[in-house]
């Protein structure tokens, strides 16, 4: 059977629960109208960068769930998301206890899969958004930034903000690490202001610089 079947038959089962009744809200099911308007207009999705900051900022109207299989998330996962193979998503019993009354955030590996179950959740009725890229592209982007010796010496913003977010999320692995676990203070991404430039001490080797 190909992917294209497969999915099909995903998105049959999960119109078949919005028919019968399962979560969807008066006046929140979507057609495959509303939800090709929706991806078109890319409203349907999250970037991994916009995941990270919402987490940062301790966001609470949203759930992360992780659709890949149960050996992929115990090997690593975002956050302290929820794994729901996709198969048992269309499950009644899995339906009934989504919440409906915030965004449900959905991510694979990569993309695809992730977009299957942020389809069949809009047509039950679901608030769902893809996470872009997945974990793939939240390990290569967030993690461990691919930072080159140039662009560090230009400090863009995207730089700064790529290099606070792996800050973040795996922290330092020298005495700065340390030193802030003694004194328990919460990290706080780095700001960087055009006032500033001038008085910015030059940037340490590339591969040296601390968080």
């Amino acid at each position: 059977m190909n992917k294209l079947s497969k999915m099909l038959q995903l998105i049959i089962a999960a119109s078949l629960l919005a028919a019968c009744g399962q979560p969807s809200a008066p006046g929140m099911s979507q057609s495959f109208v509303d939800i090709a308007q929706s991806a078109a207009r890319q409203d349907d999705r999250v970037s991994v960068e916009e995941l990270a900051e919402w987490l940062i900022e301790g966001r609470e109207d949203f759930v992360l769930i992780d659709v890949r299989m149960p050996d992929d998330y115990r090997n690593g996962q975002i956050g302290d998301a929820e794994n729901v193979p996709l198969a048992e998503l269309v499950m009644g019993e899995t339906m009934k206890r989504l919440p409906t009354d915030r965004k449900i955030l959905l991510y694979s590996n990569g993309s695809e899969n992730a977009a299957k179950a942020s389809v069949m959740l809009r047509l039950a009725g679901f608030d769902a958004h893809l996470v872009t890229g997945g974990f793939n592209a939240w390990h290569q982007r967030i993690l461990n930034p691919d930072i080159s010796a140039d662009e560090l010496d230009g400090e863009s913003p995207q730089v700064s903000a790529q290099r606070a977010y792996s800050c973040y999320f795996v922290g330092e692995r020298g005495e700065g690490a340390a030193r802030r676990s003694e004194d328990n203070a919460p990290f706080v991404p780095p700001v960087f202001t055009q006032e500033e430039d001038d008085d910015l001490k030059p940037l340490p080797p590339a591969g040296e610089e601390s968080c």
